[in-house]
C-alpha cells in the first residue's frame, strides 16, 4: 500500500507536474495522483488540493492526458469530481468520453455499497477491477455475486446467533418484570435471571470480541520464535484460563531446535482455541483432559505440528462443518475458535490446518507452517 503523502514532501512535487509542458510526464502525474486517491482516505487536504489541480486538466490539449484524469478521479472525495468528469463526458474524444461514462458507472457502484467511505471498500474494488482486465466483466460480475451471497448468507448466520443469544435475556427480563407487577419478586428470583442475563450479555461479548478477531487486517510483524516456548505458553495460559483446565496433562514431543518466522501473539491465540477444545473433549466423555502435542521440520522448510486428544471426537458431518463460522458442538460454544485458529494459519501464517476426528476416540489438529515468512510470495 501506498505511504500517506504529506504536504511537505511529494504531494508538492506531484502537483508541479501537473504543470509540465511535457505531456508525458503530465499524464504520469495524473495516473500517481489517482494512486494518492485511492489510498488517502483519511487525508482530506489530499483530495481537495489534487482536485483543484486535476480539474485545470480537464481540457488539457492532450487527450491521452484527459483520458488519464477520467481514471485517476474515481476515488476523488471532493466536489470538484462533479465539474471534472461534467467536462469529460461531454469531450469531443470518443476514448475520454469512454472512459469518463466508465468512472461514472463506477462511482455509482461504489456509492451502493458506501465504499467510498471505507478503505477496504476501496481495495475490494481494486480487486473487481483487476479480475474486470485480466477475464472480463462477465469475471467481475460473477466476484461480486459471490460476494454479495457470501455476505447475505454471514448475515443470516449472525442474525440467528445472536437471536439465540438474546431469547434467554428477554424470556428472564420478562419474567422478572411480571414478578415485579405482581409484587412477587424475591432475591432468589432476582439472582437467577439476572445471573441468567448476565452470562448471555458475556456471550454476546465474547462473540463479538471474536468477531473482531476474525475481520482484523493490520499489518503483522514476524519474530523468528523457538517452536517450543510458543506452545508451552500456549499450555499455561489454558491451564490458568478455567478450574477444570488445570489437571490438563500434556505430552509434550517438540524439538528444542525447532525455530520458525511467526507473529507470537496470534499463534497463542490459534493454539489455545484448539487445546481448549481439546480439553472441553476429554471433560465432554468424562476422561481427565490428557492431549499429545507432537513437531516435526519436513525438508527443512516446513514445521509440522499436531495436537491429539482422546476426547468425545466428531462425526463425519462435524468435521467437515468445523472451520465454518458458528459450527460448535458445544452447549457453550461460540463456534468462532477454530474458525479464528485456520484464518491465523493460513491467512495471517501461509500454513494449513486440517482436522481429523473419530467419534467416540478422539481428535487430531494437524498444523502446517512454514519456516521462513519472508521466502514467501504474497
Amino acid at each position: 500500500m501506498m505511504d500517506t503523502i504529506k504536504p511537505e514532501t511529494g504531494l508538492d512535487g506531484l502537483l508541479q507536474a501537473f504543470c509540465s509542458s511535457n505531456w508525458p510526464t503530465v499524464r504520469d502525474a495524473v495516473d500517481q495522483g489517482g494512486g494518492l486517491l485511492r489510498y488517502a482516505a483519511m487525508e482530506p487536504f489530499v483530495h481537495a488540493r489534487l482536485g483543484e489541480q486535476m480539474f485545470s486538466l480537464a481540457r488539457h490539449e492532450k487527450w491521452e492526458v484527459r483520458k488519464a484524469l477520467a481514471h485517476a478521479i474515481l476515488f476523488l472525495r471532493h466536489e470538484t469530481f462533479d465539474r471534472i468528469i461534467a467536462v469529460l463526458e461531454e469531450d469531443d474524444n470518443a476514448w475520454v468520453k469512454s472512459a469518463a461514462k466508465r468512472t461514472m458507472d463506477r462511482r455509482q457502484e461504489i456509492s451502493k455499497t458506501d465504499l467510498l467511505k471505507d478503505e477496504h471498500g476501496d481495495l475490494m474494488l481494486e480487486w473487481l477491477s483487476d479480475l474486470e482486465e485480466k477475464h472480463g466483466a462477465h469475471a467481475r460480475g460473477a466476484a461480486k455475486r459471490v460476494a454479495e451471497k457470501l455476505q447475505n448468507q454471514f448475515v443470516r448466520e449472525f442474525n440467528h446467533e445472536m437471536v439465540k443469544v438474546i431469547s434467554p435475556m428477554d424470556v428472564s427480563l420478562t419474567l422478572l418484570k411480571t414478578a415485579l407487577e405482581q409484587k412477587r419478586l424475591n432475591r432468589a428470583l432476582i439472582q437467577k435471571h439476572t445471573t441468567m442475563a448476565k452470562e448471555r450479555l458475556e456471550f454476546m461479548m465474547a462473540i463479538l470480541n471474536s468477531f473482531r478477531t476474525l475481520t482484523q487486517t493490520t499489518e503483522l510483524e514476524f519474530q523468528n520464535e523457538n517452536l517450543i516456548s510458543v506452545v508451552d505458553e500456549a499450555i499455561h495460559l489454558i491451564r490458568d484460563r478455567k478450574p477444570e483446565n488445570s489437571a490438563l496433562h500434556v505430552e509434550l514431543s517438540v524439538p528444542k531446535c525447532i525455530m520458525l518466522d511467526i507473529n507470537r501473539y496470534l499463534l497463542l491465540q490459534a493454539l489455545s482455541n484448539i487445546l481448549q477444545n481439546s480439553i472441553d473433549a476429554c471433560i465432554a466423555c468424562d476422561r481427565a483432559p490428557a492431549i499429545k502435542v507432537h513437531a516435526t521440520v519436513v525438508n527443512r522448510s516446513r514445521v509440522m505440528l499436531s495436537i491429539t486428544d482422546q476426547g468425545t471426537g466428531m462425526s463425519e458431518q462435524d468435521v467437515r462443518s468445523a472451520f465454518r463460522l458458528f459450527a460448535t458442538t458445544k452447549p457453550d460454544g461460540t463456534g468462532f475458535g477454530l474458525t479464528i485458529a485456520k484464518k491465523i494459519i493460513e491467512s495471517d501464517h501461509a500454513g494449513l490446518i486440517q482436522l481429523s476426528s473419530q467419534k467416540g476416540k478422539g481428535t487430531t489438529v494437524t498444523i502446517s507452517l512454514p519456516v521462513k515468512q519472508e521466502d514467501l510470495k504474497w
